[in-house]
């Protein structure tokens, strides 16, 4: 099994940097698909619909591909699914009832923080200066971010966010500790079916069927959650752990860091104004996401 640092050359991935860009814009998109959840479901029904639906598309998708899952790594693949998407879910969801999707976009940028020290304490990442460096400079961005951020409000909703992160942070470990040998398509397949039953069961609760038969909750909530579901679940999840398979925890975990800017690009087609905050932020979190890839 590969070791938790492993990485390529950063000279030589090129696939790797292609990955990183396609998941930074397509999670920045979507806090805003789950800001459009929350008009007709509540943040249960929103986070219950994601996992649900991403666990029907994963299916044929596993079936067709006829990827192997390796036996007795059941409950390990659940686990890392339930703290990397299923609790996550529901806490973003919850976390947007209060706070916009940009500020959420930005408080998200946690993630590689989280995902080195759970890896230094607990997984026995060795700490090298260059990753102190680079936490400092993303930090430092976010920090520029949240200065520009003109809709940022202290909230104890924020607390729902650090808690998302720290999940994000003790997946992307696991992942890379225990999952090497994993296929994406199969990892994330086995996890969400776990997951999805659960779900299921949750918006019957919930009556959530219910609110699926008007048409106007089609035309705006159900739409933006099988967006969410399919492109920022199903094909970004396969996506990410191949990532992280190939690259490390912490580089993988730092496509937090660049999601905030993606954010603002969505936020810029749909009318928003980008600050020159925004861009000098967005400098400084390249420059750490570069120096986190390092070797």
């Amino acid at each position: 099994m590969s070791s938790i640092s492993d990485t390529v050359p950063v000279s030589k991935d090129w696939k790797g940097w292609i990955v990183f860009m396609v998941l930074a814009f397509v999670w920045g998109g979507s806090f805003i698909l789950i800001k459009k959840g929350l008009i007709h479901f509540s943040p249960v029904e929103v986070g219950s619909l994601r996992i649900a639906l991403s666990a029907i598309a994963f299916v044929p998708i596993f079936i067709i591909s006829r990827v192997k899952f390796p036996k007795g790594k059941v409950l390990m693949v659940t686990l890392i699914v339930l703290t990397g998407n299923g609790i996550t879910a529901f806490l973003f969801a919850l976390a947007e009832t209060r706070l916009g999707s940009a500020v959420t976009g930005v408080l998200n940028s946690l993630t590689p923080i989280f995902a080195l020290l759970i890896g230094i304490f607990f997984f026995g990442i060795q700490f090298k200066k260059h990753y102190g460096i680079g936490l400092l400079l993303g930090c430092l961005g976010i920090a520029v971010l949240m200065i520009g951020e003109k809709d940022w409000k202290v909230s104890s909703y924020v607390l729902f966010v650090v808690l998302a992160t720290l999940c994000y942070g003790l997946s992307a470990n696991l992942v890379k500790r225990y999952c090497q040998d994993i296929h994406p398509i199969a990892l994330t397949t086995v996890g969400f079916f776990s997951l999805g039953c659960i779900s299921l069961i949750i918006l019957w609760m919930t009556g959530a069927y219910e609110k699926m038969a008007y048409a106007e909750t089609w035309k705006v909530s159900m739409s933006s959650l099988i967006v969410l579901a399919l492109i920022c679940t199903v094909f970004a999840n396969i996506l990410f752990y191949w990532l992280i398979q190939r690259t490390s925890a912490i580089f993988g975990s730092a496509i937090a860091y660049a999601i905030p800017c993606m954010a603002l690009v969505w936020g810029s087609v749909d009318g928003e104004i980008i600050s020159w905050y925004q861009f000098a932020g967005f400098g400084f979190i390249i420059i750490a996401i570069y120096t986190l890839r390092r070797n």
